[in-house]
């Protein structure tokens, strides 16, 4: 005995609890070809509420920043990086305006070989705090690998005007001075290397090789 089966009309979205009173979202898709019928009706609420509902979210976005975050590092304790990656990315997409989000995520994009997204995430830091002196340093490190010494050179240049700067940052100017044919230039970035740091190798190599 055979059974037939008649194509059954399409359904609109099963009705659905509302939650914290928020609209619930259905979880089928209408035919959004159909203008009488829109695939999603938001009911507008009062601008109290929305301050209440705004206030809620950011509270809820930070502390999913930090459980991605974490998640993000235990993931780089154990050397995996394609692991981290996402977690990173949601933390930084949750708080925004958390610089150390933003250059842990440029740090692992630029180690999985993605130096667009590296600068993507260093130029958001910058966007916010033009005086972000890691930013500028890692945006520095990534234009340098793409051959780029002389935007490289004007990323660590930048660095070195901000407080803190240390030895790696003139020492890594002075390479790209010399990568640009600037040896004058170059020794004073490692003799000023060396005022900071004696012990730096890198900037005594350097500044010897030029001699």
């Amino acid at each position: 005995m055979t059974t037939t089966t008649k194509n059954p009309a399409p359904t609109t979205p099963s009705a659905v609890s509302p939650r914290s009173g928020f609209q619930p979202i259905p979880t089928r898709i209408r035919d959004v070809r159909d203008g009488q019928v829109p695939p999603l009706v938001v009911t507008p609420i009062a601008e109290q509420q929305q301050a209440a509902i705004r206030q809620s979210l950011d509270e809820l976005g930070g502390k999913l920043a930090e459980i991605h975050r974490t998640a993000g590092e235990a993931y780089l304790s154990q050397g995996l990086y394609a692991q981290s990656l996402p977690h990173l990315e949601a933390a930084a997409t949750f708080a925004p305006g958390e610089a150390d989000y933003q250059l842990q995520l440029g740090f692992v994009r630029y180690l999985g070989g993605d130096d667009v997204g590296a600068i993507n995430s260093f130029n958001a830091v910058l966007a916010r705090d033009p005086n972000n002196g890691d930013a500028w340093f890692d945006l520095g490190m990534v234009l340098f690998g793409q051959g780029q010494p002389a935007e490289a050179e004007d990323c660590f240049r930048h660095a070195c005007e901000l407080p803190g700067c240390d030895a790696q940052v003139w020492n890594n100017r002075g390479v790209c001075q010399w990568k640009l044919g600037r040896q004058a230039e170059a020794k004073q970035c490692f003799h000023k290397a060396l005022q900071l740091d004696p012990n730096d190798a890198d900037a005594r190599f350097n500044l010897q090789s030029l001699a």
